[in-house]
């Protein structure tokens, strides 16, 4: 069988991108799904998603990593966080359970395989919550994985940096629903875009499936219910600037 990963990442409470880029993710035929942190924060299903996504990984269909927006339900971040995002996750906290907020602490902040790295941030000092966001940012995260595949999230707009001749990463911009090879001869970096919370101007949610025995990857964007997930985010009390940006993707 041809392996068709599924990458998500920034999933932030979202349910209704969620259930949309599930069932993309199933039409494009995938085999597993990563979860690349981030499963709470600024919306308003953080339940819904962390059991949805917690039981996938217990039933071996799925891996996630810890994001920032996660650990800040049980490490303080409060020097680090805008106001809207601060209270968004003061908010979060107050909904889970003690088995949900559980499952989050014991999320790994990377995963490792042979040749890919899966990770929220940067792998270069994933704690510290680096954005790879530039040249150096990507070339410092390759370096530091070792693999020839990373995949982030962190960043909420897509994008796809490649190893040039002289070992410098050089970054990509790639097209929605357009197969990018990318040959195990040079390391990748790759940014997926948020699912949840979409940043680039355009208010559809962002995946990616790759396919590593092809050597290819593909960006995606997956429209939903945006105008339900923001009317939740005003009915849950949280600042009505998360739902306007659910609308206009800034």
């Amino acid at each position: 069988m041809t392996e068709r990963i599924a990458l998500l990442a920034d999933l932030h409470s979202n349910l209704e991108a969620f259930e949309a880029c599930m069932a993309h993710a199933r039409y494009l035929g995938a085999t597993r799904y990563v979860f690349l942190g981030d499963i709470v924060g600024y919306n308003a299903d953080p339940c819904a998603l962390i059991d949805r996504v917690a039981g996938m990984v217990r039933a071996g269909q799925a891996q996630a990593v810890l994001g920032n927006h996660d650990q800040a339900l049980f490490v303080d971040h409060s020097e680090k966080m805008n106001p809207d995002a601060l209270a968004a996750v003061n908010w979060t906290r107050e909904q889970v359970s003690s088995a949900q907020m559980e499952f989050l602490r014991g999320l790994p902040l990377v995963i490792n395989e042979e040749d890919i790295c899966f990770v929220h941030a940067s792998a270069h000092n994933p704690d510290r919550w680096n954005y790879v966001s530039d040249d150096m940012g990507a070339w410092k995260c390759a370096e530091a994985s070792g693999k020839t595949y990373t995949f982030v999230g962190h960043v909420h707009e897509p994008q796809l940096f490649y190893q040039t001749e002289i070992g410098k990463l050089r970054r990509f911009e790639p097209h929605p629903g357009r197969d990018v090879p990318v040959s195990r001869l040079r390391r990748w970096v790759s940014v997926v875009g948020s699912m949840g919370q979409p940043r680039d101007g355009n208010p559809d949610a962002c995946m990616a499936l790759f396919e590593p025995n092809s050597e290819l990857i593909t960006f995606h964007r997956v429209p939903y219910d945006y105008f339900t997930a923001a009317e939740k985010v005003r009915d849950a009390g949280l600042p009505e600037s998360l739902a306007n940006r659910l609308i206009t993707g800034h």
